[in-house]
């Protein structure tokens, strides 16, 4: 059995999601049955109230095969189940520790985390379909998409249509030189996600008017006050966000921007993806994370 882990956001869901089509592709190019590919999604039960849970399912209507608590504890770990009340909570965690406790954990546990999520890794090719894989990780690399890029896009289609206002704004977007600008605060506000200030936007907006004629600066941003204090350099722009359950509505519309300007940001990433045509400027950060000499970005895109 191969188990793939899904957690995060929205953004990092959809890498998740781009590696499991890879995966599930390799293995049938191997002759191998793909039932043996399950996704398990039991992260969501245990931390519901980060981001928005599971959107795959609501926000694109992808149906994916769904591990029980008992196939992930065969292939990885007892997980406690979600409870509503605290007191069951508390009890399943202890009861899962107790077990876990009892017994040698499984060997097939791959962790592609760090810098190596960012590049290809060739071991995923070959894993022998007569062990139990329990794979977790974000699987960043470009390679990954460029697999099955056009199951992916095809899949990763919004369900849900507009309401009359972002229909309207996103037609228009679609007969202008249109350029999406993200501006991620909230969450990256002191830690290491915090490294771009508006220099990296202000370079990236010179960048976009040197081959741009005439564009039209659509800012999406969690932070209103913060652009109104800071991005005077981009003239004339419109303000753009939604929130809570209605948050992937701005990758939905920044998709329909002819150009982007994204942070660092798999959110904003996947915007830039699902909305690139032909002739479009993409501009990404060269660094992802304080941590990290690495870009969360497409090979062919420019980097400040």
């Amino acid at each position: 059995m191969y188990l793939i882990r899904f957690h995060g956001g929205l953004g990092n869901q959809m890498f998740e999601y781009t590696f499991y089509c890879f995966f599930k592709n390799r293995l049938k190019e191997r002759g191998i049955d793909t039932a043996l590919l399950k996704a398990d999604l039991t992260w969501f039960d245990r931390n519901w109230q980060e981001h928005q849970g599971y959107e795959l399912k609501r926000v694109f209507g992808i149906e994916l095969p769904a591990a029980t608590y008992e196939e992930v504890a065969k292939v990885h770990e007892y997980y406690p189940r979600y409870y509503k009340f605290a007191g069951f909570r508390y009890l399943s965690r202890q009861i899962a520790k107790r077990k876990n406790a009892k017994r040698p954990m499984p060997e097939g546990h791959i962790f592609n985390f760090g810098p190596e999520q960012y590049v290809y890794d060739p071991q995923f090719e070959n894993l022998d379909p007569e062990k139990d894989w329990y794979i977790e990780g974000v699987f960043c690399s470009d390679a990954y998409l460029k697999y099955c890029e056009t199951e992916v896009r095809k899949n990763l289609t919004f369900a849900q249509p507009m309401d009359a206002e972002d229909a309207a704004t996103a037609e228009g977007m679609r007969q202008q030189d249109s350029v999406a600008v993200h501006v991620r605060r909230g969450d990256y506000v002191g830690n290491v996600f915090d490294i771009l200030g508006t220099e990296y936007y202000e370079r990236a907006a010179e960048k976009i008017r040197e081959t741009v004629k005439e564009p039209v600066f659509y800012v999406f941003s969690d932070d209103v006050e913060y652009i109104r204090q800071n991005f005077a350099f981009l003239g004339d722009y419109r303000m753009i966000h939604h929130s809570g359950k209605d948050s992937y509505r701005d990758m939905q519309m920044m998709s329909c921007c002819r150009h982007m300007i994204i942070a660092n940001s798999s959110f904003s990433y996947w915007g830039a993806v699902l909305g690139e045509k032909e002739g479009s400027v993409i501009v990404a950060p060269k660094q992802y994370k304080a941590d990290e000499q690495l870009a969360l970005a497409r090979d062919h895109w420019t980097l400040l």
